[in-house]
């Protein structure tokens, strides 16, 4: 039985960096947003195709749980990473977020531990606890209980990777002796992310249990980002965790276009997609206009997507432009200690080829600017 997975699980990832060469590292981020203009099918095949086009070109991928909204058609995340894994070779696939409270945690062990298998050990596993209360209600989940189901979950899902038989008795999870297979490949288990946005209590929760955390959003358009790495590295030190080796993965919007203004007109009328959406249902706020506990940090949420959205917005931090302002946007976010950053390639309703062309150009003209090590677990 492994008494301290966490503190196991970042001696393995020390050993697995040992001697790698340091560099930013890039993925694609999908929730597979779907557009008007386009039907639920095409959004979904056509995802793929540029899932195996960023396998080919040496970028990871991510994909992003949501339910009842065109702001995502993930609704099936397991399902969709078992496309992705079969049509990727290199690749890390990783969930950016799976949404514990929605899931049976027993079944998510289960269910990783095949996907791990499936892939040769490239699956990485960030896990969050929700937002969207239209997603709770929908789903019959009490959004009350998010983050303790959250906690618990976390804590079954370990302890299904790495203990022979699984003895849990929570207020959620009450098992004795199951067999939870198949175990992963990965040692001690896939490689953990906790999402955060600026909540100080979830970053201190990541750090006190050796898991790195995951920036997005709003967070990271409007320059926060920094702000939330260095709180968990301060955190990590305080706990008695080793961190240097690690890059929390930041999520940005990327699009790149053969010259500034292309860039700029594709965005045109694109870039505000999901905020539209979210301002509708976005939001873990009752009807009252109560926040449930655990959610303060959500008061101005909406607010913050709307100004993250404003074009030319003073200190974004969205990488748009040609490859060469690209490729000086991403070393200004080097300097802020940002290493490892994914995210959307392009616009929802901005074309097919477009959106793959942006994915090309990035990988031949803007990544050999910036050293990116490939073929291996990322720096977690």
């Amino acid at each position: 039985r492994i008494v301290n997975p966490f503190a196991r699980r970042l001696d393995w990832l020390r050993r697995s960096n040992n001697g790698r060469e340091k560099g930013m590292r890039f993925g694609i981020f999908l929730t597979v947003r779907w557009h008007q203009d386009w039907t639920q099918e095409q959004s979904l095949l056509e995802a793929l195709e540029r899932i195996e086009l960023a396998d080919q070109v040496g970028l990871d991928v991510w994909l992003g749980e949501h339910h009842f909204s065109r702001h995502g058609l993930l609704s099936g995340l397991f399902s969709f990473a078992g496309s992705a894994i079969a049509k990727t070779k290199r690749a890390r696939i990783g969930m950016a977020v799976l949404v514990l409270p929605f899931h049976n945690p027993i079944r998510v062990a289960e269910e990783a531990g095949m996907l791990d298998i499936l892939s040769g050990g490239r699956l990485d596993l960030g896990v969050g606890s929700g937002y969207q209360r239209q997603e709770f209600e929908g789903l019959g989940v009490d959004l009350e209980e998010s983050r303790e189901r959250f906690r618990e979950s976390l804590d079954v899902i370990v302890k299904a990777w790495t203990e022979e038989e699984l003895t849990f008795h929570g207020k959620y999870t009450d098992v004795e002796g199951v067999a939870v297979v198949p175990k992963p490949i990965q040692v001690p288990h896939p490689p953990l992310f906790i999402a955060v946005s600026t909540s100080p209590e979830t970053v201190e929760y990541a750090a006190s249990r050796a898991i790195p955390v995951m920036v997005g959003g709003p967070t990271a358009a409007l320059g926060k980002a920094p702000e939330v790495i260095g709180l968990w590295r301060r955190k990590m030190e305080e706990f008695g965790h080793k961190h240097a080796h690690i890059d929390p993965p930041v999520n940005m919007n990327i699009h790149v276009a053969p010259t500034v203004e292309e860039a700029e007109r594709d965005a045109v009328g694109r870039e505000d997609f999901s905020t539209r959406i979210l301002a509708q249902i976005g939001s873990p706020v009752d009807k009252d206009g109560r926040l449930p506990k655990g959610y303060e940090a959500w008061a101005n949420r909406q607010k913050d997507r709307e100004l993250a959205s404003v074009p030319g917005r003073a200190g974004s931090m969205a990488l748009r432009g040609s490859p060469n302002v690209v490729v000086e946007r991403l070393k200004e976010v080097q300097e802020l200690g940002i290493d490892h950053v994914f995210g959307y390639f392009g616009y929802p309703g901005l074309s097919h080829k477009k959106r793959m062309q942006s994915i090309e150009l990035f990988a031949s003209e803007v990544m050999p600017h910036l050293r990116q090590p490939v073929g291996q677990p990322a720096q977690h």
